[in-house]
């Protein structure tokens, strides 16, 4: 009688979604991929996609988990976060889902945070950098990337440093991510004694920016950091800025980072532009040249969207596989082994480990200048 109580007790306590009892192995094993699919930032999601399904790939010509073969489901969230919170619900009663890749973007985090955590479904994310997200007491959500607070300081010593910028003008899109960051830097700027700043907002997906950008060419400052998700809105940004006649170094934030929607979007205007990134420049890196090759073999040009989430995917798969050895496993022993794991070393060059909140130890800052079709890698700053 005393464990028909307990049991009972325990299952009234469990939060929506968590299941009682570990699962059969045997019954399924999926993980899913939440991004923005279709959109603006469907070429670095679908990057994200591709690197991932590589490592499913790789786990699966080797038997999968226990002899299973991983299933991999796609949740396009349309950079929407309503259709964000529908991937997370989706993905939530999905009783065979153990853990999700994504989501990439910050503002489609924060709106899915709740559901995938009450639901104790892990998610690794490669890009989403708002700090607050790793803040709220939920132990489902981890990165493989580093947080806004980190970027923004580094990026306020890139500017001050290497930009060598004193009238500094802060354009940024009013979503989780752009305010967020564009807070970051500009708090790390008026740190190291930059005081003249412009600070204003722009609306995505406009295809015009030419009224604030005005304002900003008034101002004559000597860097524009355009904060915004999306490489074409960078693209639009930066022609436009030219076509204007501001010749402020152009600072572009990691959305920037593609070749066609930035660089060959901007028709030559985003020459000699910067921008940072979460992720380094694969290309250095000798662990990562098998990744590099099957990826071009199989989907053609690689910008810096799919490596972390090759590791991502990878360090989630080695995660379920130890919470399967036993032929049984639960979302909450997927978390578990997340949370333990430490100096992973993958392909990006550094072993990849979490902190208590899930946030990555020890992550940097890369910084690019474009340089003809493609970004020369110039620094890492780490916080000096």
């Amino acid at each position: 009688m005393k464990r028909v109580i307990v049991l009972l007790v325990a299952m009234f306590f469990l939060l929506p979604g968590q299941s009682a009892f570990a699962n059969d192995v045997s019954k399924g094993i999926s993980v899913g991929n939440a991004g923005s699919f279709t959109g603006d930032a469907a070429a670095p999601c679908m990057e994200i996609f591709n690197s991932s399904q590589l490592a499913i790939d790789e786990w699966n010509a080797r038997g999968g988990i226990n002899g299973v073969k991983i299933k991999h489901v796609m949740g396009d969230d349309a950079l929407d976060p309503a259709q964000g919170i529908n991937v997370a619900r989706k993905f939530t009663s999905d009783k065979s889902m153990y853990g999700v890749v994504g989501p990439p973007v910050s503002h489609i985090a924060q709106a899915s945070l709740k559901i995938y955590g009450q639901a104790n479904l892990a998610c690794i994310t490669t890009a989403a950098s708002k700090p607050e997200l790793t803040e709220s007491g939920y132990k489902h959500f981890f990165r493989v990337n580093a947080r806004n607070d980190a970027h923004g300081w580094n990026c306020a010593i890139f500017i001050k440093n290497h930009l060598k910028g004193k009238k500094i003008a802060v354009l940024n899109e009013k979503v989780a991510y752009c305010e967020n960051m564009a807070q970051q830097t500009i708090k790390g700027l008026k740190k190291l004694g930059i005081t003249d700043i412009m600070n204003d907002t722009i609306v995505a997906g406009s295809k015009d920016y030419s009224a604030v950008l005005t304002k900003v060419k008034a101002y004559k400052p000597d860097v524009l950091f355009f904060v915004a998700t999306a490489a074409p809105d960078q693209a639009i940004g930066v022609k436009q800025a030219r076509e204007l006649g501001i010749d402020a170094i152009f600072f572009g934030t990691e959305g920037a980072r593609d070749k066609k929607d930035f660089i060959e979007a901007s028709e030559g205007a985003a020459q000699g532009a910067y921008v940072y990134h979460f992720g380094p420049d694969i290309y250095s890196i000798k662990e990562a040249s098998e990744y590099v090759t099957k990826y071009e073999n199989k989907y053609g040009s690689l910008s810096g969207f799919g490596p972390p989430a090759y590791e991502a995917m990878n360090i989630l798969l080695t995660a379920i596989d130890l919470a399967a050895k036993d032929g049984e496993i639960s979302r909450p022993e997927v978390i578990s082994k997340l949370a333990a794991i430490k100096n992973y070393k993958g392909i990006l060059g550094f072993p990849v480990g979490f902190d208590k909140k899930g946030d990555l130890l020890g992550g940097a800052t890369y910084f690019f200048k474009v340089n003809g079709k493609n970004f020369e890698q110039i620094t890492v700053l780490t916080g000096k």
